[in-house]
């Protein structure tokens, strides 16, 4: 028990149908972000002939039924952060793979969880239930990630030491870690499963996809070597946020309500004695479009105009998706201690204002400049006494 997996396939369209209930068992398309052609589709409108790429009008001559829903990325984001909280719940070592897949590393949970099979449900429990997710569990990423994958909603399957090659010779070749474009080539070389990728030579799987192959090879035979990499430790935060109603359509709504936002944040009790390191601002429209921005502060602080300053350019220079529906502020990377952080050039131009000040010195002293610099002429002259010149450095 080393790698679990929390997965929702087509999240952003099992988004929609968690808004929508009633669709539940219809057959539904998603929309791609332009409004043109089929992104994701239910089971039922794949088996009328409706799959991704298609135009919304072939679509809808395929299956005159078919519902057709509009993206709304700010939900997407909502379900992924669900997703990564319900992870986090059973182990801080999380990793977003990608939308609507979250790996935890389970190493050192024995002794919490002697049965695999609570902690499956420990981590579907705390999954957000309309998203209908499953999970997986297995000792090699890719394994657990297949389980998943395999696993019926709602549902955790957990495979065995020893069990991740017999298990994965009859899975789709397209769940392979590969790109799009190699994933294409596979299905043009006949290759279906991932037992027949499993099968070929790892020579011929690697010089065809390079490294990215071999490690997809090792992964078909549940030997997949590639850990969780986990987020970096977010720590304390505080976060506020306003609703506004009717939306705000002008910047300098937007700008105001922000700017009473940082003054609650830094109110709060936590921000207190403390710097911040990052700030998060995140938008919703009112037809749930996001917007976001993150700005790592290049010297912790907890001072409101240092702070404001940082993100007010943000504000001035977005362009919002549409009216202003959700505001919300984060105040993260708090801490007790504010480091200087030193710019590259610092010591050089310290030295250079020291020299400048002597020379100053020398000038008063002396009447004149002591201090010559030479200064490019004639670069291109064939004669080195002409390319350059010496001049009074003059401070």
């Amino acid at each position: 028990m080393s790698i679990a997996c929390l997965a929702v396939p087509s999240l952003a369209l099992a988004t929609e149908l968690a808004e929508h209930p009633r669709l539940a068992g219809r057959a539904v398309a998603l929309a791609d972000d332009a409004g043109n052609r089929v992104a994701e589709v239910t089971l039922e409108a794949r088996q009328r002939g409706v799959r991704p790429g298609l135009t919304l009008r072939e679509a809808v001559a395929y299956c005159p039924a078919l519902t057709v829903l509009e993206p709304h990325p700010a939900r997407v984001a909502r379900a992924v952060d669900a997703l990564v909280e319900a992870m986090e719940a059973v182990t801080p070592l999380v990793e977003v793979a990608g939308a609507g897949v979250v790996y935890g590393d389970l190493v050192g949970l024995e002794g919490l969880y002697p049965d695999p099979a609570d902690l499956g449900r420990a981590v579907l429990a705390a999954a957000p239930r309309g998203l209908r997710a499953r999970a997986g569990i297995a000792e090699e990423r890719f394994s657990a990630y297949a389980a998943a994958r395999s696993a019926n909603a709602g549902e955790a399957l957990r495979l065995g030491p020893g069990e991740g090659a017999s298990f994965l010779e009859g899975r789709p070749a397209h769940w392979l870690p590969l790109e799009a474009d190699a994933l294409e080539q596979l299905r043009l070389f006949g290759i279906e499963t991932v037992g027949a990728f499993a099968a070929l030579p790892f020579h011929a799987a690697q010089a065809q996809f390079g490294a990215a192959g071999a490690r997809a090879w090792l992964a078909a035979r549940g030997e997949d070597p590639t850990p969780v990499r986990p987020r970096p430790f977010r720590g304390e935060r505080v976060i506020e946020h306003a609703q506004a109603q009717p939306p705000l359509v002008s910047k300098e709504a937007v700008t105001l309500t922000v700017e009473q936002l940082l003054r609650r944040a830094l109110r709060h009790r936590m921000v207190a004695q403390r710097f911040v390191r990052v700030v998060r601002l995140r938008a919703i429209t009112e037809d749930e479009h996001l917007w976001e921005r993150i700005h790592t502060m290049r010297e912790p602080s907890g001072d409101r105009e240092r702070l404001w300053t940082a993100l007010r350019p943000a504000i001035e220079y977005a362009e919002f998706p549409g009216p202003i529906a959700w505001l919300e502020l984060e105040l993260g990377g708090l801490t007790g201690e504010s480091a200087r952080q030193q710019g590259l050039f610092v010591e050089h131009t310290r030295r250079r204002e020291q020299l400048d000040e002597m020379v100053r010195h020398l000038k008063v002293r002396f009447g004149q400049s002591p201090v010559a610099q030479v200064v490019e002429v004639e670069p291109w002259h064939r004669v080195p006494e002409r390319r350059y010149a010496l001049l009074d450095y003059d401070p």
